[in-house]
């Protein structure tokens, strides 16, 4: 079940790339690239509690609070501790994606984006 999580993950980054580069002129489509790269990382990290604890966060709140169980239980090494801070940004920003409409630049997506792809990296090595 994690790998599906993990693929999940994957194909929401590659979706928020796609609505990023594709979705013409307007500064719209960052911000629903944004809340696809949130997402993408809120899976990344499903498929960890769910190889190591056998859950999934069942509000987004806890999925911060999962992350550094799996840290402190050793499931996963305290180098990836300043990982937290990425699932803690996503939580941030992902009313104001959603369901705000607030103003997110290219930059902002892209900034995302890269820790997105930071945290996919490290769930896929985690998981595989």
């Amino acid at each position: 079940m994690e790998k599906i999580h993990l693929e999940q993950a994957k194909l929401w980054l590659e979706s928020a790339e796609h609505i990023a580069n594709t979705a013409g002129e307007s500064n719209a489509k960052y911000a629903v690239g944004v809340a696809m790269l949130i997402h993408s990382i809120i899976k990344a990290n499903d498929a960890l509690t769910f190889k190591f604890m056998n859950t999934t966060a069942r509000r987004h709140d806890d999925a911060r609070r999962l992350f550094e169980d799996l840290i402190k239980k050793d499931f996963i090494k305290s180098e990836y501790a300043n990982y937290k801070q990425i699932i803690q940004d996503a939580i941030t920003n992902k009313a104001k994606a959603e369901y705000r409409g607030a103003f997110f630049s290219k930059r902002d997506f892209d900034k995302m984006k890269r820790n997105a792809e930071k945290f996919i990296k490290m769930s896929t090595d985690v998981v595989e």
